[in-house]
C-alpha cells in the first residue's frame, strides 16, 4: 500500500493542467459567424482556482468569475454588462487553450469556438 500512494499522486499530477499564469491571446468566433474577435486575458492559477481578467484588449477587462481547473479542463466566466460569457476549455498543447464558449444575455444565446496561446 505504501508503494501504490506515491504511484497514484505522480499519475494525479501528470493528468493535471501545467500552470495557466500569464497572459493569454486568441480569438472567439461565434458559430455562423463571419469573422474572429479578439481575446486577451491574465490568468492567476492558484492550485484549481483560476482568477484574472479578461476582454476584448488590454484596456477593456472584466474579472474572470467561477474560475476552476481540472486536469486539462478549464471553465470560467466573464460578465460584460448584460452579457455573460461561459469558457469551456481544454489545454490542447502546455501553450494552448481550446474550446466552447456559451454567451447569453437576457433575450440572447449564442455559441462560439475559442482557441487562446500562452504568451512567451
Amino acid at each position: 500500500m505504501k508503494r501504490l500512494f506515491p504511484i497514484v499522486l505522480l499519475l494525479t499530477v501528470s493528468a493535471s493542467a501545467g500552470d495557466l499564469s500569464g497572459q493569454w491571446s486568441g480569438t472567439f468566433k461565434v458559430d455562423g459567424g463571419d469573422h474572429d474577435i479578439p481575446q486577451i486575458f491574465t490568468l492567476k492559477q492558484s492550485g484549481n482556482v483560476l482568477t484574472g481578467s479578461g476582454g476584448p484588449d488590454t484596456q477593456e477587462q472584466y474579472p474572470i468569475e467561477m474560475g476552476r481547473v481540472d486536469g486539462d479542463r478549464v471553465k470560467f466566466e466573464v460578465t460584460t454588462g448584460e452579457w455573460k460569457f461561459a469558457y469551456d476549455l481544454r489545454q490542447t498543447e502546455p501553450d494552448a487553450l481550446k474550446g466552447n464558449l456559451e454567451l447569453k444575455s437576457i433575450n440572447n444565446s449564442r455559441t462560439a469556438k475559442v482557441s487562446l496561446s500562452k504568451a512567451k
